[in-house]
């Protein structure tokens, strides 16, 4: 009964859940050790027993509520659980982004690199704010490429690096003006 508690009791679909043993008796579980994760880190321990650790980077947090030994005492294994089956796609997700969040990786690809959306985006709205401040097409193209890449592009007569970035200020200005709610949707 109070395995069943542990596992229905919480609300929250977005909290993965994991044991937590002894290094010297590691079970399933692999060995971590808090101290050695790069990533922000917080430990809660409830009035009740029940332990939460949060991991986290700039965009991310996952929550872990953990059964068994202290948290803090490092090295230990921690030993996650898959619960939900059949659906559990939810739960695959919550994995890689806690696999991605333990291993510092970015978000945007396994490599870190952003997506070719997300730097048009990134690039619309830059190129939106320095335009609105001002700057030229030419300095718009240094902030976002660098001096070398329009020293050596900016005069091509196919004006491949002028149009991207008059492109870029168009973008942003769509976005601006409402654009942005398609990316919400």
């Amino acid at each position: 009964m109070e395995a069943d508690l542990f596992w229905h009791r919480q609300a929250f679909a977005r909290v993965l859940r994991a044991y937590v043993r002894r290094r010297r008796d590691p079970g399933f579980g692999a060995i971590v050790a808090l101290g050695d994760l790069h990533c922000l880190r917080t430990v809660l321990k409830t009035v009740d027993g029940e332990q939460h650790l949060l991991l986290r980077d700039r965009r991310r947090v996952i929550q872990l509520l953990c059964r068994g030994a202290d948290l803090r005492t490092d090295p230990f294994a921690l030993e996650l659980v898959v619960d939900g089956f059949p659906e559990i796609e939810g739960r695959l997700r919550l994995l890689k982004a806690m696999a991605d969040v333990y291993r510092e990786r970015r978000v945007g690809g396994g490599n870190g690199a952003w997506t070719v959306e997300a730097t048009r985006h990134r690039d619309a709205l830059a190129a939106l704010d320095r335009r609105t401040a001002g700057w030229s097409y030419r300095e718009i193209a240094v902030s976002l490429h660098g001096e070398e890449a329009v020293r050596r592009d900016w005069t091509n007569p196919d004006r491949t690096l002028k149009n991207r970035v008059i492109r870029s200020v168009k973008r942003g200005l769509r976005l601006r003006d409402g654009g942005y709610r398609a990316l919400l949707e």
